[in-house]
């Protein structure tokens, strides 16, 4: 079952084709000549499809992205920053004041982006907006939460670019998500306040350290076209296809952010009532509040929480669409029963090293993707029995 789960996550995430969306989405653009910033993890293929659309007409682009992603050849028109994820470096705030002074009139934004592209606001420093978003990234809070905060401590955040761009392209891997919350919306107006941020830090009990400034609001800016080429619930439905290929049969469910351990007792229940040969997929991003400094993520976590409760002939995946769950060292995690260790990393937010033990890690390998992470629960068909 390890096998198949695998195989049908490569085939999901190689139908999730970020250059040839990008492409199509821009056949018809008539800018000339076009100037783009392409950030995210998701980029380097979305700047690709920017060039197979635009060919000549393109006359420079900046390319942000994280460390250790792999980049096809690009010629001397792109530039490219390599910046921190996922919390920001010196590298990202010079990524973010060379996206500042390009003044594209195309973007390309990506998952990632936001902590790729930093530029601290009057009076903001970025030890300050580290410290900030560390802790709304332990906090628990949804990543639009976090996002809003982010808009209210930045120069390009929330608008910053949006009085040159006259075309956007997302990869969104937003659940629920508008423009604003991708990247944190450097290139579209943002509808979010100074006081929606101050709320978001006072419900998660984050002092406001430093000043937070008003972001470009609608009406402020011409508004371009949007486009998103890719979302979450893409994955997950190229996975269910993959699995019904592999002989299953599958039924999506709605996506979640509920947080993990409300995801386990879910899982748990609904892996009693799976039949032989059935498969539920969705895609989530599950709310984790993390009290300890272990190496773990979303995806590590959830199958850790979730391995011994499984019913027996059920196995559980949970992979992150980037390659990269969190600081675990993993992808995510492939379950199908009790782990030795697995309380004690539990509570040590330690779940990346209990699974590379355990032999149920998914390998960490960056996909040039970003959308959320993808669930599996499968029970196996029977095995027949052998002629006689």
């Amino acid at each position: 079952m390890r096998a198949l789960l695998e195989r049908a996550l490569h085939a999901a995430l190689a139908g999730c084709d970020a250059r040839g969306r990008t492409a199509r989405a821009l056949q018809a653009e008539t800018l000339d000549p076009v100037v783009a910033l392409a950030a995210g993890k998701a980029a380097p293929a979305m700047l690709a499809g920017l060039l197979d659309a635009c060919g000549a007409r393109v006359r420079e682009a900046l390319l942000v992205v994280p460390r250790d992603l792999e980049l096809p050849s690009f010629d001397a028109r792109v530039r490219v920053r390599v910046a921190s994820h996922p919390l920001p470096s010196a590298a990202s705030v010079v990524a973010a004041e060379d996206a500042l002074a390009l003044r594209p009139n195309v973007v390309l934004l990506s998952g990632g982006a936001s902590a790729l592209l930093c530029a601290p606001c009057p009076g903001q420093t970025l030890a300050r907006k580290l410290a900030v978003t560390d802790a709304l990234l332990r906090s628990g809070a949804d990543v639009r939460e976090i996002n809003t905060v982010r808009r209210h401590l930045s120069r390009i955040k929330g608008g910053g670019l949006a009085r040159d761009v006259r075309r956007t392209v997302l990869v969104s891997d937003v659940l629920f998500g508008r423009p604003e919350d991708v990247g944190s919306g450097p290139s579209v107006p943002d509808p979010s306040t100074v006081e929606d941020a101050r709320r978001v830090l006072a419900r998660y009990g984050i002092a406001e350290d430093g000043p937070l400034v008003e972001t470009t609001k609608p009406g402020e800016v011409v508004e371009s076209p949007v486009d998103v080429v890719l979302e979450p619930r893409h994955v997950a439905e190229a996975l269910a296809d993959a699995l019904a290929v592999e002989g299953l049969h599958v039924q999506l469910l709605a996506p979640s952010t509920a947080p993990v351990a409300e995801l386990a007792n879910l899982y748990a229940a609904l892996a009693i009532a799976l039949g032989p040969g059935e498969a539920l997929v969705r895609v989530a991003e599950p709310a984790l509040t993390v009290s300890a400094p272990g190496r773990g993520g979303r995806c590590s976590h959830l199958a850790a929480l979730l391995a011994a409760r499984l019913a027996p002939g059920v196995t559980f995946m949970a992979a992150a669409t980037d390659g990269v769950d969190g600081t675990s060292g993993t992808g995510g995690a492939i379950v199908g029963g009790p782990l030795e260790g697995a309380d004690d990393a539990l509570a040590r937010f330690d779940t990346g090293p209990l699974h590379l033990r355990n032999g149920t890690a998914l390998p960490e390998r960056p996909t040039g993707m970003n959308l959320a992470d993808v669930h599996a629960l499968v029970r196996a068909q029977p095995t027949s029995p052998a002629p006689h």
